[in-house]
Parts: C-alpha cells; sequence; structure tokens
C-alpha cells in the first residue's frame, strides 16, 4: 500500500438519461467501467470523497441510487470480486442524428 490508493466498487440506478449520462462521465474520469452501471476506481481515500460530493450534486436523491462499496487497498481487489460469464464492458459509440 505504498500510495494509499484503495479500490472502490460503484454501481448506479439512475431513472433520467441526463443525470445518468453525467455520472457515468465522473466515473470514467476516474475509473474502469467493468458494466453498464459499475465502476471500479483505483483511488486515494480523499478522491472518493470528492467524487461523492460530484455524484451528490448530481443525483435526485428521492428518486436515485448510488452504492458504493470499499474493496479495501488495491492490490487486493481481485480477491473481493468474482467474474462469471465475460469481464468487462466495452462503451459503444452510437451516432447522433440532429
Amino acid at each position: 500500500m505504498a500510495d494509499g490508493r484503495r479500490s472502490y466498487l460503484v454501481a448506479y440506478d439512475i431513472n433520467d438519461d441526463v443525470r445518468r449520462s453525467r455520472i457515468a462521465k465522473i466515473l470514467q474520469s476516474h475509473g474502469e467501467r467493468l458494466q453498464y452501471s459499475v465502476f471500479l476506481l483505483r483511488i486515494r481515500p480523499s478522491k472518493i470523497l470528492k467524487i461523492k460530493a460530484l455524484i451528490e450534486d448530481e443525483i435526485d436523491s428521492a428518486t436515485d441510487s448510488i452504492l458504493v462499496c470499499d474493496l479495501g487497498i488495491s492490490d487486493r481487489e481481485k480477491q473481493a470480486m468474482l467474474f462469471i460469464g465475460r469481464r468487462g464492458y466495452h462503451d459503444t459509440v452510437i451516432p447522433s442524428i440532429i
């Protein structure tokens, strides 16, 4: 744990497309997308506090839900996760028609 990074699993259930997109952009800029609404972040604990604040500013707490799981120090995350089937997620580019 030389650099103090921890692994966090973040999942969301957001009803509004615009809010969902904003949350995804926040999480993509700090971590790896594992599934459509699930991200793995390997960051320092102080950074997760900043990310939580950004998320809280974006969501509607009456309808949206965010789950943040602390998986521990980064080099042990693989012991905390089990993938069955295809591992990983790749964003697809969907063309916009204007």
